[in-house]
């Protein structure tokens, strides 16, 4: 029994160029047809792979797909389609096979391979143009399809590669150096001068995708496109993990010494519209950008600062630590301070415009302290560069900041040189005075040397203290005046203040078991200056190298009116100079015994003062 195989396309009988037999009459022509199809199939790849993405189309291979062919094409006579070998191929009026040619039927296009063979599967490179033919032999239109790529499994390459056709078939690429974006369903994408699609880092002038194999492409892309499986234009923030090698060197201890410990890291990366990652350029180190209304900072390859970061050109125009050494607590410059700014979290970044702040400082900003992990209070401007060297009022408090910015708290002996400002803290190697005896030492040296005494309150206050003020020292409460206006606001008063003597602040008066002590005024050059309290009476005794003697009874009156004792009251008698003489007299609470009289203090000395409150005789009665 002969058979005539009639596809769905099939013109009549005596048109046919062949007519097809076969002894096997049980089977329909459906699955005659799908024999013809298997047999070529192995000749070929296994399929394409066509995965819809977003809004691509898909290519699904089913029944009705087979059939499609049949169903499209025309009748044809000499000139025409022709199905020979399981294959489909096409002839010309002249009855040549047609090669490495288009033929179309219905409303699709078909290839010619060099055999005259019907393209299925495949990519198809035409002059300079790609085209894709699907299973069926379809040209694709309007759709993305993804390829298998023959180098998967080296390095750094995709088990596929994207491409994207247009309507008349031919797909989206790049036609020169530089990268030419493309946009497909509202999202840009960009392709090789092959069409394939670029994803992950691309260089701005080679459209080309970069290979990340070590984790470094960042460091000559300019755009990412997403995933091998995406593609599409990344615009704004971007997270990603890099292996930086450079970011552990000491230069960029002053970008971002955050990111300084390990080369493998977490950064982010900002693209603006155009898709463009935001860098440093020109040689410079860093660059500044606003976004949503917040600074941040980026490096020369496009990696975002995060917490301190140094303005590098300024502070070399404004001199630097010495060397760079980490050996020095307070060596840097105050204008150098100024220059570092800080960016929040590694995971935030946005600089501290203006405003305060508590962290650990910079290694090259302070090392003991960066070392000893201790976190101090900082102000920035509204450049974001910090407060340093100098007195500051916020919104209507004082405040000071050491040299490396810093605010300062409690008690705290400071010089203003101009140029910054040297503090002192209560346990200075040189100048101690975490006690009372250390201070009444230590504070006219440091008057001496131009420092004047300050309270800025606990750690969590820092706003300078005027007027009376009590303060902790040692576990002992003391009153202390500071300056309530005018240059000097918030030093500590040194000299008289409402008939009452104060150093370095600190109220003179005597101690309750001492119930009377003296005090004098002293001047040393080069050594010390202002108020300061003698111990006892013996102290005033050996000041002067006096010696008692109880039968200068009118010297004694001479010296001062109120001295009115018989030699035989007398167990010892001192009489003081007149010349050199500037001692005062003291209670409990600080007044100073400003007329002549008679004070006996806790050790059964009497002290007679004359009519200006000087200290001219002491005696001890029998």
């Amino acid at each position: 029994m002969v058979c005539a195989v009639l596809y769905p396309f099939t013109p009549a009988i005596s048109e046919l160029k062949t007519v097809y037999t076969f002894p096997y009459p049980k089977y329909n022509q459906l699955v005659m047809q799908k024999r013809n199809f298997k047999k070529y199939f192995k000749k070929k790849k296994e399929s394409a792979l066509i995965m819809r993405k977003q809004t691509k189309l898909v290519a699904v291979l089913s029944t009705a797909a087979l059939l499609a062919i049949g169903a499209s094409m025309t009748s044809f006579a000499a000139q025409g389609w022709a199905e020979e070998d399981g294959t489909w191929v096409y002839y010309d009026r002249n009855g040549d096979r047609v090669t490495d040619k288009w033929a179309k039927s219905g409303n699709n296009w078909y290839y010619l391979d060099s055999d005259g063979e019907m393209a299925i599967d495949t990519l198809i490179e035409d002059g300079d143009n790609y085209y894709y033919v699907d299973i069926n032999g379809v040209m694709a239109s309007n759709q993305w399809v993804a390829i298998e790529n023959e180098d998967a499994g080296e390095d750094d390459e995709p088990d596929n590669y994207w491409y994207y056709f247009q309507a008349n078939g031919k797909a989206l690429k790049n036609s020169g150096d530089n990268v030419s974006l493309k946009t497909i369903n509202g999202k840009k994408y960009a392709f090789d001068d092959e069409g394939k699609m670029l994803y992950g880092w691309v260089a701005s002038d080679n459209a080309e995708r970069i290979d990340n194999t070590d984790g470094d492409a960042f460091k000559d892309g300019v755009y990412y496109f997403g995933g091998a499986d995406d593609g599409a234009m990344t615009v704004g923030w971007l997270q990603m993990d890099i292996t930086y090698e450079e970011a552990t060197n000491d230069e960029y201890k002053y970008v971002a010494p955050v990111f300084t410990d390990d080369e493998d890291q977490s950064r982010w990366f900002y693209f603006q519209s155009n898709g463009k990652k935001v860098q440093a350029k020109d040689g410079d180190l860093q660059k500044s950008k606003t976004i949503n209304g917040k600074k941040y900072e980026f490096d020369q390859y496009g990696a975002m600062t995060a917490e301190w970061s140094l303005d590098v050109e300024a502070a070399s125009k404004s001199g630097t630590r010495d060397g760079h050494s980490t050996s020095a607590t307070n060596s840097v410059s105050a204008k150098y301070a100024e220059q570092w700014r800080y960016f929040n979290s590694v995971e935030d970044g946005s600089r501290v415009s203006k405003g305060w702040f508590k962290v650990v400082a910079a290694e090259y900003l302070n090392y003991d302290k960066y070392n000893d992990d201790e976190d101090a209070w900082y102000y920035a401007d509204g450049s974001g560069n910090l407060y340093a060297g100098e007195f500051k009022t916020i919104k209507g408090k004082k405040y000071a900041f050491r040299n490396d910015g810093r605010m300062v708290d409690g008690l705290k002996f400071i010089n203003d040189t101009g140029s910054g400002l040297s503090v002192i803290a209560d346990d200075d190697d040189t100048y101690p005075f975490d006690d009372e005896d250390r201070f009444d030492e230590n504070a006219p040296k440091l008057n001496k040397l131009g420092y004047k005494c300050y309270y800025f309150g606990d750690g969590n206050d820092g706003a300078m203290k005027t007027n009376k003020t009590n303060i902790t020292i040692d576990g002992d409460n003391f009153n202390f005046y500071f300056e309530k206006s005018g240059s000097s606001k918030g030093a500590g008063v040194n000299g008289e203040k409402d008939d009452k003597y104060y150093l370095g602040g600190m109220l003179l008066k005597a101690g309750s078991d001492d119930k009377y002590q003296a005090i004098e005024y002293v001047e040393k050059t080069g050594e010390e200056k202002g108020w300061k309290k003698l111990a006892d009476a013996q102290d005033v005794i050996k000041k002067f190298d006096l010696t008692s003697d109880t039968s200068k009874i009118e010297e004694a009156k001479n010296a001062a009116s109120s001295f009115n004792k018989k030699t035989d009251d007398l167990k010892e008698l001192y009489i003081l100079p007149e010349e050199k003489n500037n001692l005062k007299l003291i209670n409990t609470s600080g007044k100073v015994i400003d007329k002549k009289g008679k004070s006996k203090d806790g050790n059964d000395y009497v002290y007679v003062t004359d009519n200006k409150g000087v200290i001219r005789v002491i005696y001890v009665e029998n």
